[in-house]
């Protein structure tokens, strides 16, 4: 997407203040349930599924530490920085825009309860999606961003619990 339509685009969003309002408030939300649905989890594993907790702990810390670690040195600027406007979402990072941390996490998250309840995987990989699309339309990420970050989650996600053994 060029400057001219990306700045249009999120232009579009903050013209319209109750669409822009609504993208922020759910925005949070999205984000407080990652902060909720993950500990979540692992309170179930603890009594329910005790053989299951060390990979659901081990696996998205690994990931993140990677993504963390990866965003540092690569450090890619966010669009606000690179076409000099404000975004909608109040933020003032510079720099490790690629991947979108905000879209890995959920995605993590969604792909560790896809391991112990499918529905719920399902359900927060939805949630994810909204994140994502919200994060682009309030100008803090690139479409690219998202779309890494989501990948990421996932292949971690398959290595971590699909390709290596259960020990």
């Amino acid at each position: 997407m060029s400057k001219e339509t990306y700045i249009a685009r999120v232009d579009d969003v903050r013209a319209h203040l109750k669409l822009a309002s609504a993208l922020i408030i759910t925005n949070g939300i999205l984000t407080g349930i990652g902060y909720i649905a993950y500990p979540l989890l692992l309170m179930l594993l603890f009594l329910f599924d005790r053989d299951l907790i060390a990979r659901c702990i081990a696996v998205p810390a690994a990931s993140f530490i990677i993504v963390s670690a990866f965003r540092y040195l690569y450090n890619e600027p966010r669009p606000y920085e690179t076409y000099g406007f404000t975004p909608i979402i109040d933020k003032d990072t510079s720099g490790k825009s690629f991947p979108s941390r905000h879209t890995f996490c959920m995605f993590m998250i969604a792909c560790s309860w896809a391991v112990y309840m499918p529905w719920a995987g399902a359900i927060l990989a939805l949630s994810g999606c909204a994140m994502a699309a919200i994060r682009v339309c309030c100008g803090v990420h690139y479409i690219r961003d998202v779309i890494a970050g989501a990948a990421c989650a996932v292949a971690f996600a398959t290595v971590g619990y699909c390709v290596i053994p259960i020990a």
